[in-house]
């Protein structure tokens, strides 16, 4: 299996080669137990330096997802094997799995602030300022997603700082706990370039893709709970839907 690296505005070669061969190992493309390509090989396949090369080796290796042998080469690990580490960490960041330290959150920013005019747009009962909340996400001491969320006067008041930190950080959680819980989401999926506060909150170019999330949260009444983007670095994220077909009764 060959793939060309093009070049793009904002990504590093390694970091598109590292995603080349990240897909091409969730997809079994290579088996366990069996040699990946050499370098030299890697090289010529895909144009890139032996530096490049290495560096996108040395990030899979880092996770757990091969296994390099000096003198016989690159070999792919058995996804069974608990030694080894699971390239997408959406349920980790999303407090759904993984050891409590598995993922931590730095707050970034928690202040009072004039709502955006687009949520006064959806909701005049939001109020005239809001409760900002910008955290950044990350698993070890890799920066992997960057959550920024506005909360109604009513539902940030009573909120402190120290609160993110329980109930695993998971900010709908935070505030379930609180009395305030989410009883529909509304989400939107885009692909985007990063800001200058994204690419330095993650550790990337600016312009670099990320992946954004975007959700609405209202309760049962139908009020705002929260309004919060997430933007992950699409090389360390991956969203999974199950739809469901039923056939309509006669």
């Amino acid at each position: 299996m060959t793939t060309t690296i093009k070049p793009g505005e904002g990504v590093s070669r390694y970091l598109r080669l590292y995603r080349v061969l990240s897909q091409a190992l969730t997809e079994r493309h290579y088996r366990s137990g069996r040699p990946m390509p050499s370098e030299p090989r890697l090289m010529r396949d895909y144009g890139v330096s032996r530096s490049t090369v290495r560096r996108a080796l040395a990030r899979l290796e880092a996770e757990g997802r091969i296994e390099r042998i000096r003198g016989s080469g690159t070999f792919a690990r058995d996804r069974g094997d608990p030694a080894a580490a699971p390239g997408d960490l959406a349920a980790v960041l999303d407090g759904e799995a993984g050891s409590p330290g598995a993922a931590t959150r730095r707050t970034i920013a928690f202040q009072r602030v004039a709502t955006p005019a687009f949520l006064l747009a959806e909701s005049p009962a939001f109020g005239a300022t809001a409760l900002l909340i910008r955290r950044v996400h990350q698993v070890g001491r890799e920066p992997v997603m960057l959550e920024t969320a506005h909360l109604p006067q009513e539902v940030g008041s009573g909120l402190t700082r120290q609160q993110l930190g329980v109930d695993g950080g998971v900010l709908l959680t935070v505030l379930a706990a609180g009395g305030h819980r989410s009883a529909s989401l509304e989400r939107e999926f885009a692909a985007l370039g990063a800001d200058p506060l994204a690419a330095n909150s993650l550790g990337i170019a600016v312009g670099a893709p990320v992946f954004s999330v975007r959700t609405l949260a209202r309760d049962a009444l139908h009020r705002i709970v929260a309004h919060i983007t997430c933007l992950y670095r699409p090389d360390r994220y991956e969203a999974h839907a199950t739809i469901r077909i039923s056939r309509p009764k006669p």
